[in-house]
């Protein structure tokens, strides 16, 4: 007799039902990894439709992004030798930090503090000879206050780190001093990150009371013109952070933080999260919101030297035009020495590497041509997203195609409605590395008869592109 013969039918049913519990986990969990795979690979296409009639009172703010973030990398004055690359980003913001431990600004003779700002008015005039305003992150401690002389410690003594404030904004906010108006002093720079202190909202290491003689510092400084003081400046929007520097009843004039996201969404999730946190608070609700630095990851990445970076910055700038913070700091304007590997943050190189314009150099400049009202647009998808505005007779649509992963690519449907019938130009124009004058190339002529415009657009991954269309 065969082995199946002699297996009962009770035998074999009780065996099936062990392997199904065995085997059932596994087959769930190749279908949920198979599901997310063909979702993932899918996605939503975009089909955007812009209504021409719905001109939207809000006007595009094109001034939010003109603001910059330099790191420390080097103990020097790092944008004088790209002050003309850096003039023509026509920057409203420059941020540095590192002001206290690259400038040598504090010193101590006897046991009296002094002071002096040579070495950080060269950075600070250079900053003023873009154009831009500098932002002064208040950091870190001087090493002849600092526990242990660690420049990421408390001082020995809180009184010592309040007069270092005080000084400080006396001189670039004092009529008696650099005489500058509307600055923003951000106190210290991701006082959360290890490296930079580690410091926390409780204990020895306390920000809180780091804010408080920071706010008395500014509370003592004399004879000065309008400024603004604010923070945390942590690694991201956290909301135990913001929550607590609000209810630590100190002067607060601005929120900020800074935001290493690869999702360009996120940027407005978070702008809804602290909008919703600051409710229960109502005098806060209207402080200016600062993201003092931003990417798509805090580490180095050659990324950052590719059309990615562009299409990355793209994709947050639409996400926050509608609704956008007072400033979003790209990080940063200038590679540090040393970056062989093309992996540094900078929108340009280094001068050892020729003091070269990446992609994202090149992208405030074609933003700034979206200036005007916003238009209604809808049907963005999983990786094309856009705006559009009318400025005068002119109608423009920015599309960005971002992809995390780095290569889809897609043919997209863009259908122009409630058109006034006649003759139109019509232009296509993409962010090349470089940018063209708008009139670089003759538009072509487009007769509109039916109330309606349809274009197919292929966009490559991580590229860039805006439509014009131009009433005759």
């Amino acid at each position: 007799m065969s082995l199946l013969r002699r297996i009962s039918p009770k035998t074999t049913t009780i065996v099936s039902f062990i392997a199904l519990i065995i085997f059932l986990p596994l087959l769930l969990l190749a279908v949920y990894r198979t599901g997310t795979l063909v979702s993932r690979a899918t996605g939503t296409p975009a089909t955007i439709v812009v209504n021409a009639k719905a001109v939207l009172p809000q006007q595009v703010r094109t001034d939010f992004y003109h603001a910059f973030a330099q790191g420390g990398e080097e103990a020097n004055d790092m944008l004088a030798p790209v002050v003309n690359q850096v003039r023509l980003l026509k920057p409203k913001l420059i941020r540095l930090d590192h002001i206290y431990d690259h400038y040598d600004v504090v010193g101590r003779q006897g046991g009296a503090l002094t002071f002096d700002f040579g070495k950080l008015d060269i950075a600070v005039n250079t900053i003023l000879a873009t154009g831009a305003k500098p932002v002064l992150a208040l950091s870190y401690m001087p090493t002849v206050i600092a526990r242990d002389g660690n420049i990421i410690n408390p001082p020995t003594n809180w009184d010592d780190w309040a007069q270092v404030v005080q000084k400080t904004i006396e001189h670039y906010s004092g009529k008696a001093g650099k005489n500058l108006s509307d600055l923003f002093y951000e106190v210290w720079n991701e006082p959360d990150h290890a490296q930079f202190g580690g410091w926390k909202l409780s204990g020895e290491k306390n920000y809180l009371t780091l804010y408080q003689y920071t706010a008395k510092g500014a509370a003592g400084a004399q004879n000065v013109n309008t400024f603004s003081l604010g923070g945390p400046s942590t690694t991201g929007l956290y909301k135990n952070w913001i929550i607590a520097l609000v209810e630590s009843g100190t002067r607060i004039d601005f929120l900020s933080w800074h935001s290493y996201l690869s999702n360009p969404k996120q940027f407005d999730t978070d702008q809804r999260h602290i909008t919703s946190w600051l409710l229960a608070y109502p005098q806060y609700t209207l402080l200016s919101k600062l993201i003092t630095e931003f990417g798509f990851t805090g580490g180095k990445d050659t990324r950052y030297g590719t059309s990615y970076g562009a299409a990355h910055t793209a994709a947050v700038v639409r996400q926050l035009v509608t609704s956008p913070p007072m400033y979003l700091f790209s990080f940063q304007l200038k590679d540090g020495p040393n970056q062989d590997a093309g992996d540094g943050w900078g929108l340009l190189s280094h001068e050892t590497k020729g003091k070269s314009p990446k992609p994202r150099y090149f992208l405030f400049s074609f933003l700034d041509s979206m200036a005007g009202n916003l238009v209604n647009l809808t049907g963005e998808g999983t990786w094309v997203t856009g705006f559009a505005s009318k400025q005068g007779q002119t109608l423009r649509i920015l599309l960005v195609n971002f992809d995390p992963d780095g290569n889809h690519t897609e043919t997209v449907p863009v259908t122009v409605k409630d058109v006034e019938n006649g003759s139109y130009g019509y232009r296509e124009r993409f962010l090349q590395g470089r940018v063209s004058p708008p009139d670089s190339e003759p538009p072509l002529k487009e007769l509109v008869s039916n109330g309606s415009l349809t274009k197919q657009l292929f966009m490559p991954a991580q590229s860039i592109a805006i439509l014009e269309l131009i009433k005759q």
